[in-house]
């Protein structure tokens, strides 16, 4: 993975962001996830969990961020979200945190294209900025179901747009 890959791809987004929503200008998916199945962080290709119900991800990789309650569906008809929003720490101690929160995209039974892109948009920003100064580091700090979100975010966005 080039060095500056997920930052430039966050930036992209961030700047595009109006024409994407817009759909003036196109998403592209296969980078979020190029970037995804680059970091190392899961198993597997972030495009084989689409298929797998959240009961399979739940007992196999999980890190428990994620509120799995309908074990029995896909992940695709996941509706939690965890957004990678803050990075803390000292990167001369190999010490870096990271903070998440949860977001819905359906929250009032509609989906919002807006709360996935930013779930991609960010959560990318986020960890840009540690691969930068940390990678070694990224990788055992990031969150499996955080970078699944991602996935499934851009998956969900792949779809609508």
């Amino acid at each position: 993975m080039e060095k500056l890959e997920i930052v430039t791809l966050a930036d992209d987004l961030a700047a595009n962001q109006e024409s994407i929503l817009n759909k003036e200008t196109d998403f592209d998916a296969e980078a979020v996830y190029r970037v995804i199945d680059n970091l190392h962080v899961l198993h597997k290709p972030i495009k084989e969990y689409f298929g797998m119900t959240q009961e399979e991800y739940y007992d196999t990789e999980s890190d428990h961020k994620m509120t799995l309650i309908k074990l029995s569906e896909q992940l695709t008809d996941l509706h939690d979200r965890i957004l990678t929003n803050h990075v803390d720490g000292f990167v001369d101690k190999n010490e870096i945190n990271l903070t998440y929160n949860h977001e819905n995209p359906y929250e009032d039974g509609f989906y919002n294209d807006i709360v996935d892109f930013h779930v991609v948009s960010y959560s990318l920003k986020v960890i840009g900025a540690v691969e930068e100064v940390a990678p070694k580091t990224l990788q055992g700090v990031l969150s499996k179901d955080a970078l699944l979100s991602i996935g499934l975010a851009a998956h969900a966005l792949e779809k609508s747009l």
